[in-house]
Order: structure tokens, then C-alpha cells, then sequence
């Protein structure tokens, strides 16, 4: 069964990067992109994702407020979130986990790496 993952990340290049991860990965996964946190929390409520990478930093809405409003909200409470961020201080690492990430991930991302982490979650659902 195909499983949903909703990207919230701003930057292009990076957005094209994890589709491109994710293709030639042949996980049967359909990749919601949003560009900001707004769009993620509007977008997990659509789609209802089994799992959320969210940029810590982006315009309109940034990780850090859309991840409480995820974790606060019923209907999105229980989707496991992986902050995907440049930020690699420990104060940041220890407030990703705060608010409710599951795991804090830094760019530049290794596309190994990173399936390794996507699978961890999707197979435990």
C-alpha cells in the first residue's frame, strides 16, 4: 500500500532532492510537498501523511510553530515528524525533540542515510 510522506521544505533544490531519493528508492511512497509550514499543517489534515519532514526554518510559518499546532491537533497528533534541518546545535536538537519531532535531521542530507530513517518510521505503522 502506497504510503503518503508530506515535505515541508522551502528550497527548491532540496524538495528535488529528497523526490529524486524517494524515485529512484522504488518505496511505494507518494511525496506531498508543501513550501512552508502553513502549507504542512493544511496539507497533513488533507492527506493525512504517514510521516512529515519539516524544515525548522521557512517562510510564512516556520517548522518550529507548525510542529506544536500538528502535535496539538487530534487528527495529526500521532504522524511521526522528522525535523529536516541545517541547524545542528545541540539546543536545537534538544528542541526539536520538545516539540514533538520523533528525529532531528541535518542537511545536507545523505540519500542513504536518509531512506534508512524514512523506512524506520514507515514500517513501524
Amino acid at each position: 500500500m502506497t504510503k503518503v510522506i508530506l515535505l515541508a521544505e522551502d528550497d527548491e533544490d532540496n524538495r528535488d532532492l529528497v523526490q529524486f531519493v524517494l524515485m529512484r528508492s522504488k518505496m511505494d511512497i507518494k511525496l506531498v510537498l508543501a513550501e512552508n509550514g502553513q502549507e504542512a499543517v493544511e496539507l497533513a489534515k488533507k492527506h493525512a501523511p504517514s510521516l512529515i519532514l519539516m524544515d525548522m526554518q521557512m517562510p510564512v510559518m516556520d517548522g518550529w510553530t507548525a510542529v506544536p499546532i500538528l502535535k496539538a491537533d487530534e487528527q495529526t497528533k500521532d504522524i511521526p515528524v522528522i525535523a529536516f534541518t541545517a541547524q545542528t546545535k545541540s539546543e536545537d536538537r534538544a528542541r526539536t525533540q520538545e516539540i514533538g519531532c520523533v528525529e532531528h535531521y541535518t542537511k545536507p542530507m545523505d540519500p542513504e542515510e536518509l531512506l534508512a530513517l524514512i523506512q524506520k518510521y514507515l514500517n513501524e505503522g
